[in-house]
Parts: structure tokens; sequence; C-alpha cells
């Protein structure tokens, strides 16, 4: 119950946060419909010393490592309440404190500096903390991604690979980028541990997360997961999509909340009561964050 409410809560922001923007009080945001499950899963099964560096993509996996709802509703509307005093936004937002290390623009990014994150937590701090990269399928193609894979091969990183597979780059479908069957096939060529699941199935994430974690840990070696998932949401703020009304309403029929309140019987009162519920947190959370005196330009002030 605990990963459905949070799924939940996720999902609200996020609608919350597209419906300012469509009011024009947002801000360029990307959103991770469709899967949530994922960023709960993966996140469910670390531990408190394990850091987290992530694509843009970022709000469900911000909450779900443990960014307070009121700091990051704060940091993703410029306001100084935020993680981040309202300057990072979601492209570069760090909250070291709550195990985030860093947020990136450019996908591909995630997987290098993680990889020196992860070498600084085993050879600098000492630490038996790993760090999960987060990236897409599409950022496979990209140079970071093989060299950050490389050197975390060969200097025997301990970090966890989460792949989001949705089957699109933006608006790209994958015969434009991807020439391997499947991205854990990648893996292969650097020596790395490596397996694919359904990512909508949010149990089968935490579970298949839990004993890569565990492998990473105890072997101090990268780990690939590849999560196949479906984005129900357009790529970003302003975008158009390419997939058709038909193609969309197929691909909601694998909505991991959907999944889930299936499993576990819950009624619709059940699932309308944790819905306000959310709704609620996350509407206090955005007044709040609107209410607060917004920073003074120029310097200091008299």
């Amino acid at each position: 119950m605990d990963l459905y409410r949070q799924m939940v809560l996720i999902r609200t922001m996020e609608t919350a946060i597209q419906q300012l923007c469509d009011a024009g009080q947002g801000f360029d945001a990307h959103l991770s419909t469709g899967q949530e499950a994922i960023a709960v899963g993966v996140c469910a099964a670390l531990q408190p010393q394990d850091l987290l560096v992530v694509h843009h993509r970022m709000m469900g996996w911000s909450l779900s490592k443990g960014v307070p709802l009121d700091l990051l509703v704060a940091e993703l509307l410029g306001h100084p309440a935020g993680v981040c005093g309202g300057n990072a936004g979601e492209m570069h937002m760090v909250g070291l404190k709550y195990g985030l290390a860093h947020s990136f623009q450019l996908v591909g990014s995630a997987i290098p500096v993680a990889a020196g994150v992860g070498w600084a937590l085993k050879n600098y701090k000492k630490s038996d903390g790993i760090v999960v990269a987060v990236c897409g399928d599409a950022a496979t193609a990209n140079g970071q991604f093989h060299e950050g894979l490389n050197i975390a091969a060969v200097n025997n990183v301990p970090m966890l690979l989460v792949v989001e597979n949705n089957g699109l780059a933006g608006n790209v479908r994958p015969e434009y980028y991807q020439p391997v069957p499947h991205v854990e096939d990648r893996a292969r060529a650097y020596g790395v541990r490596h397996s694919r699941i359904d990512g909508n199935d949010v149990r089968w994430v935490y579970n298949e997360a839990q004993e890569a974690s565990e492998y990473v840990r105890r072997e101090s070696r990268p780990y690939l997961l590849e999560c196949m998932t479906t984005r129900l949401s357009k790529h970003k703020q302003g975008q158009g999509d390419i997939r058709s009304k038909e193609e969309l309403a197929e691909l909601a029929l694998r909505d991991p909340l959907l999944q889930e309140e299936r499993r576990l019987g819950l009624s619709q009162a059940q699932v309308e009561k944790l819905l306000a519920e959310a709704q609620r947190d996350v509407r206090l959370a955005i007044d709040a964050a609107r209410s607060a005196p917004l920073p003074a330009f120029g310097g200091p002030q008299p």
C-alpha cells in the first residue's frame, strides 16, 4: 500500500504541475506519467547512505528518494524555500541531505557523473553506499553512457544503472537510435551483470532492485537494470506527441497505478480517498510555495 500511495502522490503532483504549466504559471516540465513504478520501486529498495543521479524527468525520483514535497514543489516553482533556493529547477537540483546527488538536463550525463560519485563513495568516503544512475533507453546511444559504464566496470564502481525504456527519444522511435534488441544487451560488452523487467509492476521493480542493489553493494560492481515502461505524457511542456490517441489508449492499459489497484483489490472509494489525501498535500505545497516572498534581486538590500 505504501508503494501505491507514493505513486499516487507523484501522479497527483505532476498533474498539478501540468495544470500550472497549461495556465502559463509553470515551467518547461518533463513528467513521468506512466513510469512512476520505477522510481518508487527502486528507491524503496535503497538505503539512506545511497545516492541518486537522475535526468530531467526527476520529480518522481526526487520524491521517492526522500526530498520533501513542499521543498521540491517550491524549487520547481522557483521560490527561495526550495531545495536549492529556487535556483536549480528540475534540470540542476542537488539535495545531498536527502540522497539526491544531482539532476541533469542532458540524460546521458548522469552516467559518467554517477560513476564518479560511486567511486568517491567507495574510495574517498569509505562508505558502503551505492550510487543509482538513471537514464532513458535513447541515452544508451550517447557517448556518455558508454564512457560512464566503461569507467564503472573498469574501476569496480558500486553503481546501479537503471534504464527507463519507454521506447522513445522525445518523439523519435527506437529504430533510429537502438541497433540492439534490448538495452541490457549493451551491458554485455562491458562485462556488466544485467536484467530486464516490467517497469510498470512496482512489486517486481522493488524485488529486482533489492537484489541488484545488494549485488552492487556486496561485490562493488555495476549492474544494469532495464525497466520496460510506458510514458503516457508528452515529452515535455509545449511539445506535441507523435503517438495517436489509439496508441496512447493501448499504452494506458499498462498504467502502473491501475495494475496495483487491481492487485491490492482497492474499491473505488478507497482509491478516491487516497487521491483526495494526495491532492490536499500537493495543494498545500503549491500554496505555500506561491505565497512565499520572492528573493530580492540586485544584491544585498539596505
